[in-house]
């Protein structure tokens, strides 16, 4: 997803909030209801354009080196590892654990926002916890 791509996402997910404030039922957490908008419309995004696809590790490589090479980007060599492990994780390990990990979202939250069971999402979580972990190690 290129940058103009993720404000078309981001302004079609305001639209879709602002449109839908009448309707909001208080069922969920306000922050819950606007990252549900936000995550059906980036999968509607992806599945029109047929992104969703897995970076290719060629290209994963070329981008943490990149990382390195920006004036701007501080990042250790733990971080640098630790994304170049989530990237190899499934898309489903992936996305809960990014929900939870960097978005500090709820099991219950998650499930709500990808559809699933919070039982399958712990698992996913947990599955995902423990490769990382144990790549880390091996690192």
């Amino acid at each position: 997803m290129v940058h103009e791509d993720a404000d078309d996402v981001l302004q079609l997910t305001y639209v879709r909030i602002y449109k839908g404030l009448g309707k909001f039922a208080y069922k969920s957490a306000v922050k819950t209801w606007c990252y549900r908008i936000a995550y059906n419309e980036a999968m509607r995004f992806l599945e029109s354009n047929k992104k969703r696809v897995r970076i290719p590790e060629e290209a994963m490589t070329y981008r943490l080196e990149n990382l390195y090479a920006d004036p701007y980007f501080d990042a250790d060599a733990a971080d640098a590892s630790l994304q170049r492990i989530i990237a190899k994780l499934d898309d489903n390990q992936q996305e809960v654990f990014c929900m939870k990990y960097y978005d500090e979202l709820k099991f219950s939250e998650i499930a709500q926002i990808t559809n699933r069971n919070e039982n399958s999402v712990k698992t996913l979580f947990y599955k995902a916890k423990e490769i990382l972990s144990n790549q880390i190690v091996l690192s």
